[in-house]
Order: C-alpha cells, then sequence, then structure tokens
C-alpha cells in the first residue's frame, strides 16, 4: 500500500483557493478578454510587395 506524502504549502493553498466559485469566476473573467476583439493601431499591409520586401530582407 502506498503511503500519502504530506501536502506542501503550497498544494494547500492551491487546495484552499481552487473552489467551485473562484473557478467560475476565473472562467467568467476569461471569456469577457477572450471576446474582446484584438487591439490593433492599424491594420497591418497584406500586400505582396511588402510581402517580397521583406522575404528579400531575410536572404540578405
Amino acid at each position: 500500500m502506498k503511503k500519502n506524502k504530506p501536502m506542501s504549502e503550497d498544494a494547500k493553498y492551491v487546495q484552499e483557493k481552487e473552489t467551485d466559485e473562484n473557478l467560475d469566476k476565473m472562467a467568467k473573467k476569461l471569456t469577457k478578454e477572450w471576446n474582446k476583439p484584438p487591439k490593433m493601431d492599424k491594420a497591418p499591409d497584406l500586400s505582396f510587395s511588402k510581402f517580397e520586401e521583406k522575404l528579400k530582407n531575410k536572404d540578405q
């Protein structure tokens, strides 16, 4: 039969904080953050000429 090792202080803390209520709070917060549109100052330049320029710079 295996002996159970005593829990470390960190493991005890995690077990205390990992309640259903706290997990629900975290899930709601993350869902809210993930559903926000990404912040972009300006639209990226996706033209072929820009791509070609980067490709040339990479080869040098």
